[in-house]
């Protein structure tokens, strides 16, 4: 069952990579929203069946993580659907047309490398009880850096700045590297008083949507998501994403270590780290070609 789950948050993976897409791609071809009002913004947005079929997609994966990262490491879950990259860089490539430069498909390589050491943790369930300090410290930090990123986003827009779409991703990175932590707390806290967690189970759905912890991530939910609409408005998929899941993975291996008391063995090691060296490979060398690409359309005009 464990293992099980292992090659799941692989599919997963698959699954967020195909929303991101989706999502980028409907929003994109909408028009210029920002000449429409903001209720005809939303409408626009929400009318579009491409959008939504994106959204669909990354629901049912969350859904399923929400199974997963119950019986299994954050530390192992987590990394494992940084896959992601790939498969969005990948589906960008062939639906989106955004070329891949070589040092981007190096970056796919290392994270598949990455990936494929992850998979070779033998024990992927090592992690403990909820620690309550740890947990506070962790949050009110995650608070505070997703208040300044949103707060100097915002005048970014104003001023026009290109890339406040990078501050909104670091910002989306932020929460939902939070909602990661909380979810695994919330569903340590309905184990222990039922026994066991089940996405199938109406007792557990209960206890899951009505203790603390829920709430808390809710709200790293709705700033994460509008943070990640934000970014995907103006960015490169091939920049965003993998900038994303970068902050995600440090925050929820941080919340791992302190927050769950996960063991860390070697392999563990090598792939996380691996895997956040081809994301970095990815993101700096896509900002490159970004900022390339603006100084020769300047040029031009």
């Amino acid at each position: 069952m464990v293992r099980g789950y292992v090659l799941l948050t692989l599919f997963c993976s698959f699954l967020h990579g195909a929303s991101a897409v989706l999502c980028k791609y409907a929003l994109q071809h909408s028009g210029d929203l920002r000449a429409l009002s903001t209720s005809k913004k939303i409408i626009a947005v929400l009318s579009n069946r491409t959008w939504l079929l994106g959204i669909f997609l990354g629901v049912c994966a969350d859904i399923l993580v929400v199974q997963i990262q119950s019986g299994i490491d954050i530390s192992i879950v987590y990394p494992i659907l940084n896959f992601a990259y790939v498969f969005t860089l990948l589906l960008g490539f062939v639906f989106l047309k955004e070329t891949l430069t070589r040092p981007q498909w190096l970056g796919v390589i290392v994270v598949t490398l990455g990936t494929a050491t992850i998979l070779l943790v033998k024990n992927p369930s090592t992690g403990g009880l909820t620690d309550m300090a740890a947990l506070k410290w962790t949050t009110l930090l995650a608070m505070a850096s997703a208040m300044g990123l949103l707060l100097v986003g915002s005048r970014s827009i104003q001023s026009k700045n290109l890339n406040y779409e990078i501050l909104f991703a670091l910002c989306a990175g932020v929460c939902f590297g939070s909602v990661e932590t909380y979810l695994k707390t919330t569903t340590n806290l309905v184990a222990s008083e039922l026994g066991r967690f089940s996405i199938i189970s109406l007792d557990s759905i209960v206890a899951f949507v009505t203790v603390w912890p829920f709430f808390v991530l809710a709200l790293f939910s709705a700033v994460g998501f509008v943070s990640l609409q934000l970014a995907f408005s103006r960015g490169h998929v091939s920049v965003t994403v993998p900038l994303i899941a970068v902050t995600q993975r440090m925050i929820n291996m941080i919340s791992g270590y302190f927050v769950f008391g996960e063991a860390f063995p070697l392999a563990k090691i090598i792939g996380f780290l691996t895997i956040i060296l081809g994301a970095m490979i990815m993101i700096l060398s896509s900002i490159k070609r970004v900022e390339s690409e603006a100084a020769l359309s300047k040029k031009f005009v």
